[in-house]
């Protein structure tokens, strides 16, 4: 028995630490309320009646009459979220029953009392208690909806402490009645002017909201007794004491804000029924939508994000090359110039300096492609290899690139070549240089992996000490986060 009541006590003080850290955001409610926009703490108190139920009982006694013990109690509530909160409860009450009935054969001995006289229908106890309890509050209302609006149902689970002065007697036919025990004054027991003990309870509460300031509060609960003589009655075969307790009062609670924790809105839920919002007409409502304003009869993903289908950064509405990768600030066209003005850009020309044909890829008829016309072609090429912001990630758009610089290689194999990875300035040096050593690792190994003779490739990180552009804008910045491949003959 009292290992129960340890037991009891201390997970009901562990779940009270634990719970009252949770926060709203932690508990889902379909209409959260702003704890910091409601007010938390309340004040109550009312009337309650006693009902013992032991060796002797206030109702079905077998004298046939019924025992009404009135009390009174106070409290204070604190609600951490619309589900759970605290109570410290005190309270005064009467206490009365009488014996239950007996038959001959089941009567039984009343210990501590002289020649311990066997309890009988005549005997009746009397006294009153006062006491604290502390309580875990638990909303049902507002676990399965939103939160609660006029009605409130909560559990109450606690521990408490009281004192109390019952005493046993027994009606003589004449004469005043005999005193058999009293637990008020009983120098045997541990307290001597009053016993005293702990308790269990489990309560049940039906809130009705009269307004925004008042609660009207129904109550009745089941309490477990940790001792045997509440009802001034210790025996040996009844030792697990019960009472209930019954209880109406006001809650009045404290505070500025319109809206209490446990309440929603007294208008209801201001934001009215639910509706569906898309305001691009783009076929995602405006709640799940990244990007509500796109312009109407534009393309996007699921959530609402114009297409960018070479994944350049530009949605291909913006973008005037939207299949081919290239830099916002050249309107996410590549980079392509026509230095010798053949009508082959410089990233396709063989010959990027000398007038060739189209044909013949750049260069003249006839004249086939130098080996140094081949390096500044994989040098150009160099500049259209991208990488994953803030990674060594080759973009998938650069492998082609690579791949045509890989062929060119091909083609002039007893030229080394070095890597060079260069960054923008956004992060620091150090990292910077490391980020650009991986990247200008990535294109080697993958060369490798492609047929390039290991011996033939170098790679070099500088990291943001070569800027060939201003890092003052994001398209300087996007110019310089590059590779560059050179010969490596024509390395200072």
């Amino acid at each position: 028995m009292r290992r129960i009541f340890l037991v009891a006590i201390l997970s009901c003080f562990a779940t009270t630490a634990i719970f009252s850290q949770f926060t709203t955001d932690e508990i889902t409610y379909g209409n959260r309320i702003d704890l910091n926009n409601s007010n938390s703490w309340a004040v109550g108190g009312g009337l309650s009646n006693f009902i013992m139920h032991g060796d002797l009982r206030s109702i079905g006694t077998g004298d046939d009459t019924n025992y009404f013990n009135f009390g009174a109690f106070a409290y204070v509530d604190k609600m951490f979220n619309p589900l759970l909160g605290l109570e410290v409860k005190a309270f005064y009450t009467q206490m009365s029953g009488g014996a239950q009935y007996f038959s001959t054969t089941d009567q039984y001995k009343v210990l501590y009392t002289k020649d311990n006289v066997v309890l009988q229908d005549n005997m009746y106890f009397e006294g009153n208690a006062y006491g604290a309890e502390l309580n875990l509050i638990f909303s049902f209302t507002n676990l399965y909806q939103t939160t609660a609006s006029r009605w409130n149902v909560a559990g109450y689970f606690g521990v408490g402490y009281h004192q109390y002065n019952s005493a046993l007697y027994e009606r003589e036919a004449n004469g005043p009645d005999e005193l058999l025990v009293d637990y008020g004054k009983n120098p045997a027991r541990n307290s001597v002017n009053q016993a005293s003990s702990i308790y269990l309870s489990a309560q049940l509460g039906i809130k009705r909201r009269i307004n925004k300031r008042v609660d009207l509060e129904f109550r009745t609960g089941m309490y477990f007794n940790y001792e045997d003589h509440l009802d001034a009655a210790i025996s040996n075969k009844q030792d697990w004491e019960t009472f209930f307790v019954s209880s109406i009062g006001v809650a009045v609670k404290l505070g500025k804000k319109k809206i209490f924790t446990i309440w929603g809105d007294e208008g209801g839920d201001s934001r009215g029924k639910f509706k569906i919002i898309d305001t691009d007409k783009d076929g995602v409502m405006d709640e799940l939508d990244i990007e509500p304003n796109t312009p109407a009869g534009v393309m996007v993903y699921g959530n609402g994000k114009a297409v960018d289908s070479d994944k350049d950064g530009l949605p291909d509405y913006k973008d005037k090359c939207p299949l081919e990768y290239g830099p916002e600030s050249n309107e996410g066209c590549p980079l392509n110039v026509d230095t010798d003005g053949d009508g082959v850009m410089d990233g396709k020309d063989l010959c990027p300096n000398t007038v060739g044909t189209v044909e013949n890829r750049g260069c003249p008829e006839q004249e086939k492609a130098s080996s140094s016309n081949i390096n500044q072609q994989i040098a150009l090429l160099a500049a259209s290899i991208y990488f994953d912001t803030n990674s060594d990630k080759i973009k998938s758009i650069s492998y082609n690139t690579i791949g045509k610089i890989i062929s060119l290689m091909k083609e002039v194999p007893d030229v080394k070549f070095v890597i060079e990875g260069h960054t923008d300035d956004r992060n620091s040096d150090r990292y910077n240089l490391y980020l650009s050593q991986k990247r200008a690792n990535a294109v080697r190994k993958y060369m490798i992996q492609q047929g390039i003779a290991n011996e033939r490739l170098s790679a070099k990180g500088f990291g943001e000490s070569r800027p060939k552009f201003s890092n003052e804008n994001e398209g300087g910045r996007q110019l310089n986060r590059r590779v560059e491949i050179k010969a490596a003959s024509s390395i200072d």
